[in-house]
């Protein structure tokens, strides 16, 4: 109601201040156009008089303009009278005067019109003017009581009818809920605010009833677990002592229902024996942590028996029925489950003691094989000479007797079966022995000064007379980027390029192989190299790919027709790592491969 007044009283002030505000400066207005009309009748009857030197006619005027009641006073003053001017003046001082100062001159001839005649001196009160203001805003301060009044005097009523009594239904229905009659409801009698609230009311009404039905249900169905639940329930005040337990408890601790066990004590140690460390600590961690949590405990029951238990609580500091802190909580037998684990722990142990011994026999072993491989790979690698000179023997006493020219067709094609038999052993041993020298950490790169084009020349020529002979286009694309000389293991390279190109050759039957050499990108002092060969051979299937590189494996079709030790790929994926690169393959079988590997190489100037 206040509120409404309050803004009916604003709106109507606001009216009332605007029509005032409006009607100041409307009158203002008005004054200084009447102020306006009478300086410029003054102006134009005072000039003749003044001219003519008429004192008479210039006081009729002056009098006449008196007879303005707003006119506070005129001055006149003029040459042509007197050094002293014409006055009239009203008594007393003029209300918020409004002057105006003119000069009166006559135009009748143009000599005249040049010089003021006289200056006149009008003053106008605004008394008037506020008076009428006055009696406006008197006017508005009634009509804004009145309308004040009338606007209270409704709201009164309506509030009392529309308001103040559904709320007095209301509020008496609420007391009658708070007595304890939930889902008492009242009658909706407008569809308002007033009805609106009444429908939620009601609503409320019937959902407390329905609250309270559920909550009497939900404690039946608590009261019913806690009862029947295999654990142990309890609860107990901060200081220990035990308020209630269920029947699950009871019967753990060796009694036949609640109330004989609270009979027989309200402190748990004195219904079980329990050790006084244990208890201490145990409060202290409660105290502190406000909670335990599945906490183990040896407890002994009054017939002797000893039991393991486990104890989970919680501190309950403020409950709602009042009456201090409490303490809730639950108790499990875990004396079968503590046995279970004594057992299993010793049967763990003991299985510990055997791994433990399985583990060291067989780091025994493993370092009695690594070492037996170790020596291996020693003793290949020591002995490569000892393998090779007998080897290089017989291959020069054959390359001495296909000299002879008068050897007979058929000793020469023994002797070149000689020569060609023992190279390919020469190969297959020294692909041995590198992969042995690899393995036993005796591979050192030795990088010098190598003309890069001269290198790959050489590795072309080797295989370029293989590929002419099958038939095969052999091309070699180099970038026109490549720099003349580079720091890197020339023999190295070399092998890792003839291996490759010997196998492109070797399983391609039709079509091309080609070394590609291109530039990448300078890496401060460095170039990086991409170096590919592709061939369009017999292709290896994708489940194949991952043992490429592996030792004494062949993956191609007809590998063992065509020869080799398959040590190849993986001495050439090793020097190729040391050189700080990886060989990288794509292949479709039936079409063809693509080994590929990227060097960064210093560059000699």
């Amino acid at each position: 109601m206040l509120g409404i007044a309050g803004v009916t009283t604003a709106l109507v002030g606001l009216v009332g201040l605007s029509w005032t505000s409006q009607m100041e400066r409307e009158l203002s207005l008005e004054l200084e156009q009447r102020v306006a009309r009478m300086v410029t009748l003054v102006k134009r009857n005072l000039a003749v008089p003044i001219w003519n030197v008429d004192a008479g006619s210039v006081e009729n005027l002056l009098d006449a303009v008196m007879a303005d009641p707003e006119v506070h006073a005129i001055e006149v003053r003029s040459e042509s009278f007197s050094d002293q001017p014409i006055v009239r003046q009203r008594a007393g001082q003029p209300v918020e005067p409004l002057r105006s100062e003119f000069d009166v001159v006559y135009s009748g001839n143009s000599y005249a019109a040049q010089k003021p005649l006289a200056r006149v001196s009008l003053t106008y009160s605004r008394e008037q003017s506020q008076e009428q203001l006055q009696r406006t805003r008197r006017f508005v301060a009634a009509l804004l009581l009145g309308v004040l009044a009338t606007v209270v005097l409704s709201c009164y009523v309506l509030v009392k009818r529309f308001v103040k009594q559904p709320v007095l239904r209301l509020g008496a229905l609420a007391q009658r809920v708070a007595d304890g009659d939930l889902g008492a409801q009242a009658e909706v009698g407008k569809h308002d605010e007033i009805g609106l609230l009444t429908e939620q009311f009601n609503a409320m009404s019937s959902s407390l009833l329905a609250s309270s039905q559920e909550l009497r249900r939900s404690e039946e169905r608590y009261r019913s677990l806690y009862q029947n639940a295999p654990a142990g329930i309890f609860q107990a005040d901060d200081r220990g002592r035990l308020l209630s337990l269920n029947q699950a408890l009871a019967r753990m601790l060796g009694f036949a229902s609640p109330a004989q066990a609270l009979a027989a004590g309200t402190r748990l140690r004195q219904l079980v024996a329990l050790d006084p460390a244990d208890y201490k600590a145990m409060a202290h961690a409660l105290m502190r942590d406000q909670r335990l949590q599945q906490v183990s405990l040896r407890i002994t029951l009054p017939e002797g028996r000893q039991l393991w238990v486990e104890l989970t609580a919680h501190r309950v500091a403020e409950p709602e029925e009042g009456g201090g802190p409490r303490i809730e909580g639950t108790i499990s037998n875990i004396t079968q489950r503590r046995l279970a684990e004594q057992e299993l722990t010793h049967h763990r142990d003991h299985l510990e003691e055997l791994v433990a011994k399985r583990t060291q026999a067989l780091k025994q072993a493993i370092t009695r094989a690594e070492v037996s491989s170790q020596a291996k790979s020693r003793f290949l690698a020591t002995m490569s000479h000892e393998f090779r000179t007998p080897l290089n023997a017989i291959l020069g006493f054959a390359q001495l007797l296909q000299m002879d020219e008068e050897l007979r067709p058929d000793q020469r094609a023994r002797i070149d079966s000689i020569r060609n038999s023992g190279e390919h052993l020469l190969s297959l041993i020294s692909d041995v022995l590198d992969m042995a020298s690899i393995e036993a950490g005796k591979v050192r790169l030795q990088p010098s000064p190598v003309d890069l084009r001269a290198l790959l020349d050489m590795a072309c020529d080797t295989v370029r007379l293989r590929a002419e002979q099958k038939k095969l286009m052999f091309a070699v694309e180099l970038s026109p980027h490549l720099p003349q000389r580079v720091m890197v293991d020339g023999q190295r390279l070399r092998q890792v390029l003839l291996n490759l190109l010997s196998n492109a050759v070797k399983y391609t039957d039709a079509g091309a192989v080609c070394l590609s050499v291109q530039f990448q990108a300078w890496e401060g002092d460095r170039v990086r190299l991409r170096f590919a060969v592709t061939d369009t051979g017999i292709g290896i299937a994708e489940q194949h790919l991952a043992q490429l590189f592996q030792p004494f494996e062949q993956v191609a079709d007809g590998a063992r027709c065509l020869g080799g030790t398959g040590l190849g790929l993986s001495i050439s994926q090793q020097l190729v790592r040391e050189m700080g690169g990886e060989i990288r393959v794509r292949s479709v079988l039936g079409e063809g491969s693509e080994f590929e590997f990227e060097l960064a190489l210093p560059c000699v100037v």
